[in-house]
């Protein structure tokens, strides 16, 4: 048997030297790392204020040439001739002042002659901007400091007479500088330097410039007559000033107003960086406390591991009779450290006891360990720790049973968020079961001790409590729930919007059966989101009835499928000057065989978001390529149709693949085919439909915005969508000879879309007074019941060669003539 060997003090001296070294050079390490981040966030902090601000700049100068550009879209009598123009704005300063913040207007000619000004004489700089305009053809802006700073756009205006104006707004900044203060919290003040080199000159030696208020500029004159005499701008503008001030900590930031342009304008940004210094400072000093600390606990360690060698024998001679009388209690607390440099029988005898107890402790535990696991998976959610939909079902019925008298009833919410599909959808399921947490852990924070909350799965929670029928807390809870996750929820870095929509029902007697309590408050959850959501719906067996139709309509609209209820008709498109057939929009209708005709307003809302919605909206894609077959074989080749995608189907990622099988399998033309978007579902999600929409066009698919002025659409998506027809609502042409409101939003609506090189579709056309007038207006395409009802499909091909001659609508031709 081997002899103890003790641990040499010298082997515990080198140990000790080792540790103090490696201590000293994580601790300076770890402060270096420290610094080096503070600084780095103080960059980010200044490349923030400048992205903002230029933002911000890019913002009001957009929304300045929006509303011009519209002006000149809509309103197109004041575009006739330059007179006009400076009538309208002459009109409209006053508005233009007091709600757009704009100080003067000029408008100028070709020969950069006034023809309209609010000031008395034109300055000079305006002249030069519109210059620069008239030579590029494209609209400018810059910052000047003449009274006031002011952002003066420039843009190129062009007549209905083909003649270019140079419009000039000078707009203050006052509104910038206050939207950069709501999003970085900062004291700001614009600022000038002398005319002098920027390299000499000094920050104490700056010009604070309007617009600022009083209190802010005495404020900002303050913190420049504090910064260092020799503090130069270029220093400044490099890389920040950090400046202690009354016990606070800022950080001074120098950011040009125009990065484009080398100007003697700056944006001087001050930030309380306060409690970040004290936690940097904080940080080096826990830092160096830490070190202390693991030297010396090591050094305890050390000592401590030296003293164990005689009483290891007695540690295992405590441990053998314990671990046969299974005390693994006891047994676990002898403690016995062997050394990692020398190894004797005592360490092999105590490793096998330890194994041995180990092994007989883990047989007594797994039994129960599995038990609790299988109890816990049964009645408890495994991503929110939240009692699942079995736990409720077990807890609601003594809850039931508790309600004794009839003041008391057993509140049910049923919450679900609106927006969760997309975070997992553009995040993934990751940042979804995070979202999910956090959002459990906040409505937690929203109840009482006594209520209690569970996860039936997905984003749906359940919160059941007692609740007095003269109180009615249930609803008073619901509601501060909607307005808490109005709120942006962060989740890690990220911050996300999800309003929630809410069903309370309520129980008041032991009779009531768990599973339809429950069923009610989903249903009462489903019509708020029927609603439009972020709200709260208390159950009533109205919407139990809503409930079982909608259950049914799905139901039937399965049936549907199976069945071929669903057939198309397909109404007539003609070239309105010339009578041309150009093709046909495929309606869907729906024959049920005991209630025959289904309007589509009838079922399509109820299905458009399910999965029967996509399967409809693929079934009239492929029905399209088939109606197209057919016309080519009796003779009329080189129509198309135009079929309507669901917002649910053109966001599917299934859509581009389908339509590619369908044109190599009809080996067909893609131009034939129209699909009609709402403006519901361009906007729907912009970013998306956008990258959809690209890769449709290049497959040479064509598009058409239907139903165009009865949304929420607006010009800058239009003109970046590869639309090129452009479908006028009934409701206007209807009213065209009736209301002059309508026929001058027909009218600017055609030369609008035709300047932007697209065709115009009129819908609804019912006689031929309107037709006449749509002629006239330029209008390319009509459809109504003036030139052909829907034709069912069935009869549409018997009746083409009755209603079409050489390609031209007899019946149109007719009227014409």
């Amino acid at each position: 048997m081997r002899r103890f060997v003790s641990l040499p003090f010298k082997i515990m001296g080198l140990i000790m030297a080792f540790l103090l070294i490696a201590s000293v050079s994580t601790t300076f390490l770890w402060i270096s790392k420290n610094d080096q981040d503070y600084l780095t966030q103080q960059q980010k902090l200044r490349e923030q204020d400048q992205k903002q601000f230029l933002l911000i700049k890019d913002m009001l100068r957009s929304r300045v040439e929006s509303w011009f550009e519209a002006f000149v879209h809509f309103q197109a009598s004041y575009a006739d001739t330059a007179e006009a123009t400076a009538f309208f704005l002459e009109h409209e300063f006053e508005y233009l002042r007091v709600n757009w913040q704009i100080n003067g207007l000029w408008l100028l000619d070709g020969e950069l002659n006034t023809i309209f000004s609010t000031t008395t004489t034109t300055p000079a700089y305006v002249i030069t901007d519109a210059t620069e305009v008239i030579k590029l053809q494209t609209s400018s802006s810059n910052t000047r400091c003449i009274k006031e700073c002011e952002q003066l756009i420039s843009m190129p205006i062009l007549m209905n007479s083909s003649d270019v104006l140079v419009l000039s707004i000078s707009s203050s900044l006052l509104e910038a500088m206050a939207a950069l203060n709501q999003t970085t919290f900062a004291d700001l003040a614009i600022v000038s330097v002398p005319e002098q080199s920027q390299t000499k000159v000094k920050v104490s030696e700056l010009l604070i410039n309007s617009p600022i208020s009083s209190a802010n500029k005495l404020f900002m004159q303050q913190i420049l007559q504090q910064v260092p005499a020799q503090l130069s701008v270029a220093t400044l503008k490099a890389s920040g000033y950090r400046l202690t001030s009354a016990n606070k900590d800022l950080l001074l930031n120098l950011l040009p107003v125009d990065p484009e342009f080398e100007n003697r304008l700056f944006l001087l940004t001050v930030h309380d960086i306060t409690s970040a210094s004290k936690a940097h400072a904080e940080y080096r000093a826990n830092v160096l406390i830490i070190s202390l600390l693991v030297v010396l606990f090591c050094s305890l360690a050390i000592w401590f591991l030296s003293m164990q060698f005689r009483r290891r024998l007695l540690v295992v001679t405590k441990m053998l009779p314990l671990l046969a009388q299974k005390n693994y209690s006891e047994f676990h607390q002898q403690k016995m450290i062997n050394s990692n440099f020398f190894a004797d029988e005592i360490e092999i005898l105590h490793d096998t006891a330890s194994l041995l107890g180990h092994e007989l402790e883990n047989l007594d535990r797994t039994i129960e360990q599995n038990t609790r696991e299988l109890e816990t998976i049964a009645l408890y959610d495994q991503l929110t720790g939240l009692p699942n939909r079995n736990r409720l079902n077990q807890l609601l019925i003594p809850l039931l049973q508790s309600i004794n008298d009839n003041t008391d009833r057993l509140a049910i919410i049923f919450l679900d968020f609106d927006k969760f599909r997309k975070i997992n959808d553009s995040y993934g399921h990751d940042i979804g079961d995070a979202f999910l947490i956090q959002a459990a852990n906040n409505i937690r924070s929203c109840l009482q001790s006594s209520d209690l909350l569970f996860r039936l799965g997905g984003d749906e929670f359940v919160i059941v409590f007692k609740d007095s029928a003269d109180k009615n807390r249930a609803l008073t809870l619901a509601n501060s729930l909607v307005s808490y996750f109005q709120q942006a929820l962060k989740v890690g870095e990220r911050y996300f919007y999800s309003s929630c929509s809410i069903g309370v029902a309520s129980a008041n007697s032991a009779q009531n059966v768990v599973d339809e309590i429950i069923r009610q408050s989903d249903i009462a959850m489903n019509a708020a989101k029927d609603a439009g959501g972020n709200r709260v719906c208390e159950f009533n067996h109205e919407m139990l009835s809503k409930a079982l139709r909608r259950i049914e309509i799905e139901n039937e609209v399965r049936a549907a499928f199976k069945n071929d209820e669903f057939s198309f008709a397909l109404q007539a498109q003609v070239e309105i000057a010339t009578g041309k057939l150009v093709g046909f929009e495929a309606l869907i209708r729906w024959i049920h065989p005991q209630r025959g005709f289904v309007s589509p307003d009838e079922f399509i809302p109820i299905i458009e978001n399910s999965e029967s919605m996509i399967d409809l909206g693929y079934w009239g894609l492929k029905r399209a390529f088939i109606i197209l077959e057919k016309l080519d074989e009796i003779g009329f080749s080189g129509l198309k149709v135009a079929v309507n995608l669901s917002a649910s189907q053109f966001l599917d990622p299934q859509l581009i693949p389908f339509l590619k099988e369908q044109l190599v399998a009809f080996s067909r033309d893609a131009e034939q085919i129209e699909l009609e978007l709402t403006e519901r579902t361009v906007v729907a999600d912009i970013e998306q439909t956008l990258d959809t929409m690209q890769q449709l066009r290049t497959l040479g698919f064509t598009f058409s915005i239907d139903d165009f002025g009865t949304g929420y659409s607006s010009l800058a998506y239009l003109k970046q969508m590869p639309v090129e027809i452009i479908k006028i609502d009934r409701s206007f042409i209807s009213g065209m000879q009736d209301d002059n409101a309508d026929m001058k939003i027909v009218s600017s609506t055609i030369a609008m879309v035709n300047k932007l090189g697209m065709q115009v579709v009129a819908e609804g056309i019912e006689t031929a007074e309107q037709l006449q007038m749509l002629a006239t207006m330029q209008c390319e395409i009509g459809q109504g019941y003036f030139i052909s009802r829907p034709v069912s499909e069935k009869d549409l091909y018997d009746l083409l060669p009755l209603k079409v001659s050489n390609g031209i609508w007899i019946d149109l031709s007719k009227t014409e003539n």
